[in-house]
């Protein structure tokens, strides 16, 4: 279906969780295997993402000749298209990812990867019909938890990892607009996996009560992990983005 009006204001948005091979909890929709499992799914600014495509995609520069007139669409910036994965190939909608050449950190936010979608639409920029920019931005590549939140997670710089304590204090800031507030009794830990070597975490956040909430930054929330053996020499892995990530101080994070 033809778009029938521009987009106006392209949507940046940061998308939701999940991971692993749980111990604890259920990841609804994640992959069995664990983040590095290619048969999962990811979601860029709400665009679905196949692990997949990631590695062994179609590249841009293979892109159907109707498909491919929309990298001359209004708007579009030039791109190399052998670096970009073809994730939607149609007569109506080309949307192509590619990881980026550096890290971009944002807000706490480590994005790795970019999402260009151009779209047929009635009326462009530049008048009368055509592909048009529809969508264009920067993300960290996050598995789908269904009803929570994505979240910011990172270590307490003021209550650090104790080899000999069983507690771990983490900051966990949520992504979604909350009028600004703490996300006391929303922070779920989805998923916990405490193995020999590594602990992985999933953590998600559910939305807050209420009608819909302003969008100033929030603060971090306090949330504490229990595991069932000290900590010791393991890593802490947020295995919620990909690539996972191991947690780091909030001075620190990225």
């Amino acid at each position: 279906m033809r778009r029938s009006r521009l987009l106006q204001g392209w949507t940046v948005a940061l998308v939701a969780l999940v991971g692993g091979c749980a111990q604890t909890g259920a990841a609804g929709g994640a992959p069995v295997g664990g983040a590095s499992d290619d048969s999962g799914e990811y979601l860029c600014q709400g665009t679905p993402v196949p692990a997949a495509v990631l590695t062994d995609g179609a590249t841009a520069d293979q892109l159907g000749e109707e498909a491919a007139a929309a990298l001359d669409g209004a708007s579009v910036p030039d791109i190399e298209p052998e670096q970009w994965r073809v994730l939607t190939d149609s007569s109506t909608q080309v949307y192509l990812i590619r990881e980026l050449p550096e890290p971009r950190d944002l807000d706490g936010e480590h994005r790795t990867h970019e999402l260009l979608g151009i779209e047929w639409v009635d009326e462009t920029e530049e008048g009368g019909e055509g592909w048009q920019l529809w969508q264009n931005g920067d993300c960290a590549l996050r598995y789908d938890l269904g009803g929570l939140g994505d979240a910011i997670v990172a270590l307490d710089p003021d209550n650090p990892p104790d080899p000999a304590s069983s507690q771990v204090q983490l900051l966990v800031t949520e992504t979604a607009c909350a009028g600004g507030k703490a996300a006391d009794g929303r922070v779920t830990l989805e998923h916990l996996a405490q193995l020999d070597d590594r602990v992985e975490l999933v953590i998600g956040v559910e939305a807050p009560p209420g009608d819909a909430q302003t969008c100033q930054s929030n603060p971090p929330t306090p949330f504490t992990v229990e595991l069932d053996d000290p900590l010791g020499e393991r890593t802490l892995l947020d295995i919620a983005v990909y690539p996972e990530r191991e947690l780091a101080a909030v001075a620190e994070a990225s």
